[in-house]
């Protein structure tokens, strides 16, 4: 019935224009054919698909869009009204068909501002830009989403030195690189080269782990939860992780099934919920360790496994030492909750 409605609907516009002094057929007809590159984009931005489309223009209508044969024979001209409509007749063209567009026409971007757009080229240029501005805002979104973390893996090589680190990103481009029991600071910048969506990060390090991060890496955007990031020496996958034991006040693993109440921890888990960012710009590298009491944690002494410690009580408050990884001094210590809970 809504098809039919619509059927109903075209053929009343085109009945009306009929009667016009200016009729259909008396509309100049533009034979500058778009491109199979243009077509493409055009035909993404009428689509409903979440997963194609691009939604950062819309065409204010009407327009015509004129469609000629393989050899530029004039064969239809199309008053489009909307973009369900735009989207039906571009999806019902021959596979030899070309198309062009009367200009001028209007769109209406993202931000509300209204532009006017006199050929194919400055269409291509319209699209093309708003759609980068839209992949770099949904990248960056994705990037920069609350409580997650950006897990790295080597997908060509399993026993990676990096497989268990991340990266923290924040708005505004800071980046903190979590490796072993160390937190690098730096920063994280998406942009596009050409068609290219790239990566540059830059992390405050002179030794191996700066030389292996330091580049301008080319980033495939596959989705918000995986990444992949690739320069002339290799490629890494990125993964979101949004479990992290942040939200809860208690840091909790499973209790033992032979020993109730206590169970093992990897406490570098809990790094990532530490507000470490303001002192990113004080030292090039943060080093933390564990202890069972803040003095021992200012003493630096009695220091406890970070990667599979097993609790002395339960509930049990734990501490973490945050020093200046080159001097050794001090910059802060931290406190939380430990506690081993009954699992399914």
């Amino acid at each position: 019935m809504k098809t039919t409605i619509q059927l109903l609907f075209l053929a009343l516009i085109l009945i009306t224009f009929s009667c016009d002094s200016d009729t259909i057929e008396e509309v100049p007809v533009n034979t500058d054919v778009v491109d199979e590159e243009l077509y493409d984009l055009i035909k993404r931005v009428p689509s409903e698909d979440e997963d194609t489309s691009i939604s950062c223009i819309e065409f204010n209508y009407w327009f015509n869009l004129f469609v000629f044969d393989e050899n530029m024979n004039l064969v239809n001209t199309i008053p489009i009204i909307n973009n369900e409509q735009f989207s039906e007749v571009l999806g019902s063209l021959n596979d030899n068909n070309l198309i062009s567009l009367s200009y001028p026409i209007t769109g209406t971007l993202s931000t509300g501002e209204t532009i006017e757009i006199t050929n194919n080229e400055e269409l291509k240029e319209s699209i093309d830009s708003c759609n980068k501005e839209e992949i770099l805002g949904d990248c960056n979104g994705a990037l920069t989403k609350e409580d997650c973390v950006w897990s790295v893996t080597d997908p060509d090589n399993s026993t990676d030195k990096y497989s268990e680190s991340y990266f923290q990103i924040e708005n505004g481009g800071n980046a903190t690189f979590h490796y072993n029991s160390k937190a690098y600071f730096g920063s994280w910048t998406t942009y596009f080269i050409d068609n290219q969506l790239h990566l540059n990060i830059f992390l405050n390090d002179t030794g191996s782990v700066g030389a292996d991060w330091n580049f301008d890496w080319e980033l495939q955007y596959t989705s918000d939860t995986s990444m992949i990031i690739s320069n002339d020496d290799g490629s890494y996958t990125i993964s979101s992780d949004c479990n992290l034991p942040c939200e809860e006040p208690t840091y909790t693993t499973c209790e033992f099934e032979d020993n109730p109440g206590f169970g093992e921890f990897n406490l570098y888990n809990y790094l990532a919920c530490l507000e470490i960012s303001p002192f990113s710009n004080e030292v090039n590298t943060l080093h933390f360790s564990f202890y069972e009491t803040e003095e021992d944690a200012i003493n630096e002494t009695n220091e406890v496994s970070g990667e599979n410690y097993v609790n002395t009580t339960n509930p049990q408050q734990l501490f973490v030492r945050a020093e200046d990884d080159k001097s050794g001094s001090l910059i802060n210590t931290f406190q939380f909750t430990i506690e081993a809970i009954s699992c399914p």
